[in-house]
């Protein structure tokens, strides 16, 4: 750590100060590694021993702290983890007044959380470790230099996830939860420091320096990587990690067991750090440092006398065997003037302090004996070794613990010449069912008892048989729609709605291309299905008969001429059903009723098996042109009349004479009769329902106007008289000069004009007139010439 070398030594001071105040109270500690039953799935955990006693204000425990990985070859941060407070836990001491006498108090703060690793990204030959730093030490630790200066790392290495590209599964050493203990000065002690694996690794435990933190941190790092490697303690003098509490002997572990042993010859606390390594095939794959911390006092010469332990229930001598499941009554002293701790292997047992232990595990069991009330040394009886009669416990196999209905579930038992069975159910046992198999038809919860008849030993084991997954399979119609055809067949089952599922469908013994849990417009015939799970259980439906549909046809209608056509009877197959909709009365349509448009009129069926079907057909009410001609007419001969029909989108036209001569197609009609005469027009809508109207046409006599006269007096023309003025007695008359001065004017014309203006005759030449037959026409403009006499 050469780079810490050149910091001033103010902002040294600040940093340790700053550090000192928040981890003083941290006794020791460790990682844990452990796999669980999911692919690269881990729970890791840190363990913090906490001296109660030396803990000051601010020394919180922190809800949640960060523990990082990094990658061995390179120290490259492969990420940050946090860890969730889990557990506070006191440890116990096996002489409580002791403990109370010096204020010692210790407890377990536990910090864990389940993480997932991408194997392929933790496949490093060289492996990775997993750390979590904290400044500072208590001061009063006397074997290594600045405590209050020097922080803790807690170190784990594992193995990458893949070796070889295959994956690598293991789980780290876990050590156990140690005693609450102090060490008496220049008294032999013991303490057991044992570790277990859950993949029974081979571990070897050592003791060796612990690492100290590093001052700072790179920016972006919850905790420093190990390059270059972490800093070593500086032990004081006389000290070592082989000899880190001096004396006859030294602090020493044994390699196999990890018990410490060490008769002290100091007084004070004193920090170490055990080792423990992994392997596997005598291949090194991990290691787990545990930091620790211990108070080595001067204690009281005066020891309480040794107890003693004794068998009571079964009664005997150590070793004892006795058998698996049952228990092992063993019993100390009664005085009330001491304290007394259980163990067994060396470790406290939590809450054992009475005369009495039920023991149910195999192992060395002692008690430690205290003065209740004064503080002296303890004392420790001898061993009493429990162990186990060689009796096969009882174990029940079975090919899965998940029922399905139509797959019967055999349970067997261990097989032994000695062994008698009884099955079971629940608390009850079954009748008959004392055979090393039993087959089960039902889920609940099944127990074997196994007796050997040759140890005398009862065994028990149990299972959970469940329900799997699928348990009924049920092939019915969406909603309680009948079985008809075109309805949506659907499986209901009954399950947990977590299995993935597969669908075979039959209709009429045939498969169908159907892998789903519905069929959709279901055709007519006979259908099952089977259902099967990811357990491969299997059931079949019972078998649907989807009946056919009526298919009704609504016999066609042509389009009806309008709201004045008559009711019409409606016809449709198969017969029996029912008519609606505009303008229907049972089977009857009513274009009155209905009105002019178009109308979709229904009719719905029931054939003998329930199932109904509908058709429905539109039925056209045509909007009818009005046609009107007029009143009849009459126009003078020559004259022209313009005829008219009604104007639509859709309408064609027909114009004929009354001796049906066509005259046209279009629309409207201008007619020059020549005598009077019938017209007739006729109009289709929609190329349907005719119309017709028609018009007399009645011929006026015809008003003869010359064009020349010459009054010569010769009594042929001498006047300009009109041929069939009779006709026209309101018949009026203007005449013009060539200079437009009025020369003659009439109304009524009744004298024919002599050729004169103002008495005298007009000469030769043309003139302008202007005639009106009627007051009703239109006035005639013209040119009369004026002849000169012979």
């Amino acid at each position: 750590m050469n780079n810490v070398l050149w910091l001033p030594g103010w902002l040294l001071f600040c940093l340790i100060a700053v550090q000192t105040a928040s981890a003083s109270h941290i006794a020791g500690g460790n990682i844990e590694f452990v796999a669980t039953d999911k692919p690269n799935q881990f729970q890791l955990s840190l363990n913090l021993y906490i001296d109660e006693a030396s803990k000051g204000a601010d020394a919180v425990i922190e809800p949640t702290i960060i523990v990082s990985i990094f990658r061995s070859q390179d120290n490259q941060l492969m990420g940050d983890y946090t860890l969730k407070f889990v557990r506070r836990l006191l440890l116990v001491y096996a002489n409580p007044a002791c403990a109370r006498t010096r204020g010692l108090e210790t407890s377990e703060v536990r910090y864990s959380a389940q993480i997932q690793l991408e194997a392929s990204q933790f496949s490093d030959p060289a492996g990775y470790y997993v750390v979590w730093e904290k400044c500072c030490r208590n001061k009063n630790v006397v074997n290594i230099r600045t405590p209050e200066a020097s922080g803790m790392v807690y170190y784990l290495a594992f193995s990458p996830l893949l070796k070889n590209g295959t994956p690598f599964r293991n789980s780290s050493p876990v050590f156990l939860t140690p005693n609450a203990e102090y060490i008496c000065l220049n008294k032999p002690f013991s303490l057991a420091f044992r570790a277990t694996d859950a993949d029974g690794d081979e571990l070897r435990y050592s003791l060796t320096t612990p690492y100290n933190d590093n001052v700072y941190k790179p920016a972006g790092f919850n905790n420093s990587p190990n390059s270059p490697a972490y800093r070593l303690l500086r032990w004081m003098p006389g000290y070592s990690e082989q000899t880190a509490i001096t004396g006859n002997p030294p602090l020493r572990i044994d390699l196999s067991s990890g018990v410490l042993t060490v008769q002290p010859d100091q007084l004070g606390l004193f920090a170490f750090t055990v080792l423990c390594e992994e392997y596997r095939q005598g291949v090194k794959i991990g290691e787990v440092r545990r930091d620790h911390q211990i108070l080595v006092v001067d204690c009281s010469a005066q020891v309480p006398p040794k107890p003693a332990v004794a068998a009571l229930d079964p009664s005997g001598q150590s070793p004892l065997e006795f058998c698996q499941g049952s228990a092992v009554l063993l019993k100390t002293d009664t005085d009330t003037n001491f304290n007394y701790q259980w163990r067994r292997d060396g470790y406290n047992l939590p809450g054992e302090t009475k005369s009495v232990l039920r023991a149910v595990e195999p192992g060395d069991y002692s008690v430690i004996k205290s003065f209740a009330i004064i503080c002296t040394r303890d004392s420790a009886s001898e061993v009493f070794r429990l162990t186990l009669k060689l009796s096969p416990p009882a174990t029940i196999q079975a090919p899965d613990t998940v029922l399905c209905p139509t797959r019967p579930l055999v349970l067997t038992a261990n097989q032994q010449a000695d062994f008698t069975y009884q099955w079971s159910a629940g608390h009850q046992e079954i009748a008959g069912a004392t055979n090393g198999t039993y087959t089960v038809n039902q889920a609940g919860q099944y127990r074997l008892k196994i007796y050997n008849r040759t140890t005398n030993c009862i065994s028990y084991d149990s299972i959970l048989i469940t329900n799997g997954p699928l348990q009924q399979v049920t092939l019915a119609t969406k909603a309680g729609k009948m079985l008809c055809e075109g309805n949506e067949l659907v499986v209901t089952i009954t399950n947990d709605g977590t299995t993935r599922l597969r669908y075979n469908w039959l209709r009429n013994n045939i498969s169908l291309p159907n892998s789903s849990q519905s069929i959709q417009n279901a055709t007519p015939g006979d259908y099952v299905v089977t259902v099967t799970d990811t357990t491969q259980c299997a059931l079949t439906s019972a078998n649907v008969h989807v009946n056919p549909r009526p298919h009704p046809v609504i016999d066609s209608l042509p389009p009806i001429c309008g709201q004045t056509a008559s009711v019409l009877p409606l016809s449709a197959s198969p017969p029996g059903g029912t008519f609606s909709g505009p303008g229907v009365t049972v089977d009857r349509f009513d274009p009155a009723k209905a009105g002019v448009g178009q109308h979709l009129v229904h009719y719905s069926v029931t054939n003998s098996y329930g199932c109904l079907a509908d058709t429905s057909r539109l039925i056209t009410v045509l909007r009818l042109p009005i046609i009107d001609l007029g009143p009849d007419q009459e126009v003078r001969a020559g004259g022209s009349v313009q005829l008219a029909g009604p104007v639509g989108t859709n309408l064609t036209y027909s114009w004929e004479t009354a001796d049906f001569q066509p005259l046209s197609t279009n629309s409207s009609l201008t007619v020059r009769p020549k005598k009077t005469a019938v017209y007739k027009v006729t109009v289709w809508t929609n190329g349907g329902c005719p119309v017709s109207d028609e018009i007399l046409i009645e011929i006026l006599p015809g008003l003869f106007i010359p064009t020349a006269f010459s009054p010569n007096g010769d009594g042929l023309n001498d006047s300009w008289a009109f041929s069939g003025i009779g006709a026209f007695p309101a018949c009026s008359v203007r005449i013009y000069n060539r200079w437009g001065e009025l020369i003659f004017q009439a109304s009524p014309y009744r004298q024919p004009w002599d050729g004169t203006y103002r008495g005298n005759p007009v000469g030769p030449g043309l003139y302008t007139f202007v005639v009106r037959p009627a007051p009703d026409q239109p006035e005639q403009t013209g040119t009369l010439t004026v002849l000169a006499g012979q």
